[in-house]
């Protein structure tokens, strides 16, 4: 408060004036700026459990069909509450499930371009609960269904 207080009076009445022209003014910027600088390096560093949450999910996404935010919480044991407020601060703004939704779809491009799967069985596959399912979330992230995205993939 008192850096605050501080500007707020020269903003207020030294406009006119140079800030840095006196050896405490330039003091106070200097600290100014080491604070924003660090504030800034502390917010681009992943928390450790963010890497440990990613290697988890990574390591059960194919097998876990009914990976839950509560089973991964307690695998890292911490409060779910707490990594679903702070998940999407490490994972590009995603809430938990948008993430997983986005690794599934993901898996099934992959089989979509690489197997000659039916849908039923990708979606299966995948961890959606039915081929509607799939085809609404698909589309949602491709802008076309599973299937005219197949077409577009055996054209090319």
């Amino acid at each position: 408060m008192l850096i605050y207080d501080a500007l707020y009076s020269w903003a207020k009445h030294l406009q006119k004036q140079r800030h840095t022209q006196s050896p405490t003014e330039k003091l106070l910027l200097e600290v100014f700026n080491a604070y924003i600088q660090e504030k800034s390096s502390q917010h681009g560093k992943t928390p450790e459990w963010a890497k440990q949450l990613k290697e988890i999910i990574q390591d059960q996404i194919d097998t876990n069909l009914n990976l839950s935010l509560k089973e991964v919480a307690a695998g890292l044991d911490m409060n779910p509450a707490y990594v679903s407020r702070e998940f999407s601060k490490c994972f590009s703004d995603m809430s938990f499930g948008d993430y997983i939704r986005k690794l599934r779809i993901e898996k099934a491009i992959e089989l979509l371009s690489n197997t000659s799967n039916s849908l039923a069985e990708i979606a299966y596959l995948t961890g959606f609960s039915d081929q509607s399912h799939f085809n609404r979330i698909f589309k949602q992230h491709t802008g076309q269904n599973p299937s005219a995205f197949r077409k577009t993939l055996a054209k090319k």
